[in-house]
């Protein structure tokens, strides 16, 4: 699947005033975008396991300028498990600006999430493995990219607060959900026993319970079948 580096590089600089010096910023921006999604063209064709070797081949530089713009291998890695987060959200998001059920906003951004799993499966396997890895320089992925939790939460936010509750502290639910679901993910790409639907069918009320008991503790009912619009058009 495509992705749009320059919009990557625009994220990545803000600009200081100082022509020179924003010129120079935006250039490195560019170039380190560049290397990410290089690297995660290499994920895609050699594994959650790659080398270094690997990622300079794919971007098609000597290991000297890689290491110009990203200090280590965990910077790299750290970076692209970032934008693999980044890449999730955009694909989830969406599906929140729209009005449907409660329940279908859920099975709809989880189908868009397993959708882009199946995808790019080795990119999943990076990111969740790096997670639940016990080398401490990888587990530091998730914590380098919050993107995917902070969305998460901000999207329990708008469903507790559209019923008037207490919407404060929502991320730990938001990273419960999360962690359960890519374990649940992950199991179905090592062991595809059943079909995407077949797994988009038994995850949707996992999520949906956590998020129904989670709005319960908060003296909140959520109708699986109201309809809601938790997001502007323009949101």
């Amino acid at each position: 699947m495509p992705v749009d580096a320059t919009r990557v590089a625009v994220r990545m600089s803000a600009p200081t005033g100082d022509a020179r010096a924003d010129r120079w910023r935006a250039h490195r921006a560019t170039v380190k975008a560049d290397l990410i999604e290089a690297t995660l063209r290499a994920i895609d064709e050699f594994g959650p396991d790659l080398s270094i070797d690997d990622v300079v081949k794919t971007a098609g530089v000597p290991r000297p300028k890689l290491y110009r713009f990203f200090t280590d291998k965990e910077t790299l890695f750290a970076a692209v498990g970032e934008r693999m987060q980044e890449l999730i959200v955009e694909r989830v998001m969406p599906c929140f600006h729209v009005t449907a059920t409660a329940l279908e906003l859920v099975r709809s951004a989880l189908g868009g999430y397993v959708e882009l799993v199946a995808e790019r499966p080795n990119l999943f396997r990076f990111v969740v493995g790096s997670h639940f890895s016990d080398d401490h320089s990888r587990t530091k992925l998730l914590d380098n990219g919050r993107n995917l939790s902070s969305a998460m939460t901000e999207v329990l936010a708008a469903m507790v607060r559209a019923h008037d509750g207490d919407a404060d502290h929502l991320e730990y639910t938001a990273d419960a959900i999360l962690g359960a679901v890519a374990l649940g993910v992950l199991r179905w790409l090592n062991e595809p026993t059943i079909s995407k639907d077949e797994l988009i069918a038994q995850l949707t009320p996992v999520i949906w319970g956590a998020v129904s008991a989670a709005a319960s503790a908060r003296g909140i009912v959520i109708d699986p079948d109201e309809q809601l619009a938790l997001f502007g058009a323009t949101d």
